[in-house]
Formats: C-alpha cells, structure tokens, sequence
C-alpha cells in the first residue's frame, strides 16, 4: 500500500486517472441512493392514498361497430397498493354490458395498471388490461382499456373513473372531443376481412 502511495504522489497522470474513477464511482453512489429514496417515497406515498369505496365508471366500446359510452357503477377496495374493483350495475345488454372483476397496482403513486374478466356466471369471454392515471385533486381516474370485447379480440377505448356519474360520462366525452385521432375503437375478428 506504501507503494502504491508514493507512486500516486509521484505521478500526477496516475493521481488524475485515480481521481476521475473515484468521482465517477462516487456520482454512481449517490445516483443510486437518490433512485432508492425517491423509489421509497413513491411507494410510501402510495400507502397514504385509499381509493376504496363506490365510484363511477365511463367506458368507451363498440357493438356491431358502432360506438357506446357506458356507465357502471363500481366498487373498489384498496389494500396497499392493491386496487380490486367489480362493477354492481351493468349496461344493457344491447350496449355490451355484463359483470366483471380486476385488478390494478397503484405505480409511482399516480398510475394504476391491471387487469379486468368477465364473470364465469357472466358466459362471456370479455377480458383485458387497463391503464388509468389518478388525479386525487379531482378524485378522477382518465384512462385506457385494451382486450377482447364483442366487436373481436383486439378492442380499445378510453375510460374515466369518477365519485360522479354524470361527472364520469362528461369526462369521458370531453375526452373523445379532445383527442378524436388517439382514441378510436380498434377492431379485429379473427376470419374477417378486417386487417390491423
């Protein structure tokens, strides 16, 4: 180790390359504590945030390609980061309603990811994933759908989730004025002349 010391303090060329690789290491250490206690932050913010109760759901679909706007109310329960939710109410059968039940992960203590099935009572194959980001100022949930539904296997749509029925449905169509090229059903039926 003495050597090596009176080598460095010989060398300057060497001391510098020594200093560089220290600081870069040093900057890759605080880099990644700065990563985990923002990660821990944004995990314990989760916990501070319940969403558990009766909420509201606007639901953008299709039947035979024509487009509805569906409202269900929806019970959620949270238990952690975990989110379970069902809906109470379906729409009408003509506008492809049915019950169901998922799951969603709060994320970075804003988004919620998970997955929805169609009841097995329910004979239906409907299922798929969403995506919502949570806006707990306004207590609204804007968000996206994406699975099997009655116009084929590869359906999505646009979703608000509110503490109001009305309030859901006039987000959700506020949000289809506002970005009418982002939000199209896109249908796919296997056996069908319809292409991707």
């Amino acid at each position: 180790m003495g050597r090596l010391i009176q080598y460095l303090a010989k060398s300057p060329f060497a001391l510098t390359i020594l200093g560089v690789v220290l600081g870069v290491l040093i900057d890759q250490l605080i880099s990644y504590v700065r990563d985990r206690v923002r990660f821990a932050r944004e995990l314990r913010d989760n916990s501070y945030i319940d969403v558990t109760g009766l909420w509201y759901a606007a639901w953008q679909t299709s039947i035979e390609n024509e487009e509805k706007l569906n409202v269900e109310q929806v019970l959620m329960k949270q238990r952690g980061q975990t989110v379970r939710i069902h809906n109470l109410e379906k729409a009408a059968k003509s506008d492809g309603g049915y019950f169901w039940d998922g799951q969603m992960q709060f994320l970075q203590g804003r988004s919620l990811m998970g997955w929805y099935f169609a009841r097995h009572d329910e004979n239906n194959s409907s299922r798929g994933i969403m995506y919502f980001t949570y806006f707990s100022q306004k207590r609204v949930f804007y968000g996206k759908w994406v699975g099997a539904s009655y116009d084929g296997e590869l359906q999505t749509g646009m979703a608000v989730i509110s503490d109001d029925r009305n309030r859901a449905l006039q987000q959700l169509q506020q949000l289809l004025v506002r970005y009418p090229n982002r939000v199209g059903i896109v249908g796919y039926t296997v056996g069908s002349n319809t292409s991707l």
